[in-house]
């Protein structure tokens, strides 16, 4: 009975598994449902803030702005956003990936950078490596409320203007759609690589349609246009960590499912072995019997 037995254990340990793996699946996609929505909500306003971006930068008379022109400084700053939690996949190897990347060109062009880092799977390879963090975010775990989006724009845009970074990227996953998310970097100051990201992914922008002479601004598009930067680097910032939190329940989703399935796969097949070496063993006994009765005739 010892081969059953183990059988029996092994297939015990693989429900318990498929359980855990199930109730995980469950959970993100309750959350994932619940960005999905949160984003499907946000395309909307930002094609109008597409808009209205396309619209200032197209003027006749070109806004020169601090946030729209390059700086001499020779410090990038990156923000990497992953994941608490594991078992999601390739989620945060493709990050971590991302941002050897920019180590490495940055040693390279001879730039110093700034690493921002949020997810518990992001510090730990950057413990890893030796890698110094400028600011690591413990306060929100997956998306930040309004105002520490504020409080995080405003301040790496008073360093913008300062001069104490030259460029501030994102790396995170960003969600196309549900069957295509990607890790990548995106460029948030200057804020004219961002207005251009903006208008690329957004609805279609026909120039002929609207035209910036046909609007009478009051203030001028420059004091319009220091307020609209402002609201674009809030909500792209935004915009990425929802971005990364919708991919990363998606895919913990899908890396989960298959994990059930795959526990309900052994489960089958433990079963089956279970049920022959059982039969077998009935078997052996019944020879046994038959064997102890002829050998008493």
């Amino acid at each position: 009975m010892a081969g059953t037995r183990q059988i029996l254990q092994r297939r015990e340990a693989a429900e318990n598994i498929g359980k855990v793996t199930h109730t995980m699946e469950t959970v993100s996609a309750v959350r994932y449902r619940q960005y999905y929505r949160r984003w499907v909500e946000s395309l909307e306003f930002y094609d109008a803030l597409a808009q209205l971006a396309y619209l200032m930068v197209a003027a006749e008379q070109t806004i020169e702005h601090p946030l729209m022109l390059a700086n001499k400084s020779d410090c990038q700053a990156v923000i990497v956003t992953g994941s608490n939690r594991g078992l999601c996949g390739a989620y945060n190897s493709n990050l971590i990936k991302l941002l050897e990347v920019h180590r490495k060109m940055a040693g390279r062009f001879g730039k110093r950078l700034k690493v921002y880092a949020q997810g518990n799977k992001i510090l730990g390879h950057l413990a890893a490596r030796g890698i110094e963090t400028e600011r690591v975010y413990h306060e929100f775990d997956e998306m930040p409320t309004s105002d520490q989006v504020r409080d995080m724009a405003d301040d790496f845009i008073a360093q913008y203007r300062q001069g104490a970074i030259g460029r501030l990227s994102v790396v995170y996953t960003r969600f196309f759609s549900p069957a295509n998310q990607k890790a990548q970097t995106l460029t948030i100051l200057p804020v004219s690589d961002l207005i251009d990201d903006l208008t690329t992914r957004a609805t279609v922008i026909w120039p002929w349609e609207l035209g910036f002479e046909d609007f009478l601004l009051s203030p001028s598009a420059r004091e319009l246009f220091d307020g609209l930067a402002t609201m674009i680097i809030r909500t792209a910032l935004s915009g990425c960590f929802l971005d990364a939190a919708l991919s990363e329940h998606l895919q913990r989703v899908i890396a989960m499912r298959s994990a059930t399935d795959n526990a309900g796969d052994m489960i089958r097949d433990l079963t089956k072995h279970y049920n022959r070496a059982r039969q077998g063993r009935i078997t052996e006994e019944l020879l046994d019997i038959i064997g102890g009765v002829e050998a008493m005739q």
